[in-house]
């Protein structure tokens, strides 16, 4: 566990490092326009402080403040103004602007519904001041609430996971596996729910409490052992916490906990820490890290004697990254490393995926409520168990390698509505038969966000 940890944290430091060198060659690039601005600045000052009086000087050093960030002293320059000549609006609408850049918007929506108040406001300022005035009653309303459901029916020919052939290994020995456990087809009915909620906290720093919560329930034909309940909550404070590090850049801490049943019959529990962070790179490029790690407890019943064997901590980082390639194409990049510990060690394992997808809008002139999309991935997994299991073959290990490849449809059928559909084929080869497998599945629904 502590070399997997140590490997996740080497590489997030190596991100951090990139970045760090990216962003202090660009540091050296403008180091000249900096230089040229500082002296204007405190030129601007002298001027200032020679004939405080003079109108044209203190908006000059306003605006120079502006752009060096200390928005304090373009905000002293501007209401000194004010105090000469109450009569400006669009000082007014500068003071508006600034108190909303660094949080204060109660002062700010004060100077703007004063700017709205005055007969010589033109037009253009006006408009100017609605535009921030609406944003403000958004930021005001601390509270944000969203979510999405998602209704739907999959069919798969293996729902089960069952092995491609009856001949499989037991304490090492060939044996035949009954009918009952071969792989079996199946359909199933779901509904799939997501909620989150923000909490502005109001700091300069636009803080925010980001709290989630999924609910999955579904529902077999036939197998109903495979019957699940799923689900999980997860809050935590996101903020730019390495603003000076990696610019743009907002991270989140977290707590989790989920919860699994199955067949009716609790099966198991995880609680946890993590923490996400989000990425700007570019206008274009747009990159997510997350890393989490949980413990674990499951839970022996009738039907799953030997489940509490799997109890352990699991510890897992993944990394994604969207690159917008035109309007209407995107593709994205995904990779994950997981190490899971458990009572008995022939249940651990480390397991390494790599993914990547590539999404195409689709306009049509009959769907006014927006484009279509049509998605592809495929992925590759690899694990690896830690000893072998003595049930299946008490001298080899196993070892798993998976392809899923799946292309997905989304039409909107309405502003609130979509239809998706899905197309996913997997394939499993395993150094265990008893692990070996492929199915293919079908999953049609609609969802709704709201």
């Amino acid at each position: 566990m502590h070399s997997f940890v140590f490997r996740a944290l080497r590489f997030v430091a190596l991100l951090f490092i990139g970045f760090t060198l990216s962003w202090g060659a660009l540091a050296q690039q403008t180091t000249v326009s900096d230089a040229d601005l500082e002296a204007a600045y405190d030129k601007a000052f002298q001027e200032l402080f020679r004939d405080p009086g003079n109108l044209d000087k203190s908006f000059r050093f306003a605006e120079l403040a502006v752009r060096k960030g200390n928005f304090e002293a373009a905000i002293s320059a501007l209401e000194r103004m004010l105090l000469i000549n109450p009569d400006l609006p669009r000082v007014r609408l500068e003071l508006g602007v600034l108190y909303f850049r660094i949080g204060s918007f109660a002062i700010a929506r004060s100077y703007l519904t004063r700017v709205l108040q005055s007969p010589d406001a033109p037009q253009e300022v006006q408009d100017r001041v609605q535009v921030f005035l609406a944003e403000i009653d958004s930021r005001l309303t601390r509270s944000s609430l969203s979510g999405s459901v998602f209704l739907g029916a999959r069919f798969s020919d293996n729902a089960n996971a069952g092995p491609n052939s009856p001949n499989v290994l037991a304490n090492g020995n060939a044996a035949t596996l009954d009918d009952e456990f071969t792989n079996k087809s199946d359909r199933n009915y779901f509904v799939s729910a997501q909620l989150n909620h923000s909490y502005d906290l109001l700091t300069q720093r636009s803080e925010l409490i980001e709290s989630s919560g999924t609910l999955y329930v579904s529902e077999q034909d036939r197998q109903k052992q495979l019957d699940i309940v799923f689900l999980e909550a997860q809050s935590g404070i996101r903020g730019p916490f390495l603003q000076d590090a990696i610019p743009g850049t907002t991270l989140k801490p977290y707590v989790l906990g989920n919860m699994v049943y199955l067949q009716d019959s609790w099966y198991q529990f995880s609680v946890g820490l993590g923490a996400n962070m989000v990425l700007p790179l570019t206008q274009r490029l747009r990159a997510t890290i997350n890393l989490e790690r949980k413990s674990e407890h499951f839970r022996n019943d009738s039907n799953r004697l030997n489940a509490s064997q799997q109890t352990g901590v699991e510890n897992s980082l993944r990394a994604n990254a969207t690159y917008v390639l035109t309007e209407t194409q995107q593709v994205a990049l995904r990779l994950s490393a997981t190490s899971q510990e458990a009572k008995e060690t022939f249940n651990a394992f480390r397991e390494y995926q790599i993914g990547t997808s590539f999404t195409q809008l689709v306009s049509f002139e009959s769907l006014d409520a927006g484009p279509a999309s049509v998605t592809a991935s495929i992925t590759r997994s690899m694990s690896r168990y830690n000893s072998p299991n003595p049930t299946v073959d008490p001298n080899r290990k196993r070892q798993d390698q998976e392809w899923n490849w799946s292309i997905t449809g989304a039409v909107p059928a309405s502003k609130d509505w979509t239809i998706v559909s899905t197309f996913q084929r997997s394939t499993i080869d395993s150094s265990l038969p008893n692990f070996e497998n492929h199915s293919a599945a079908i999953t049609l629904g609609a969802s709704r966000r709201f």
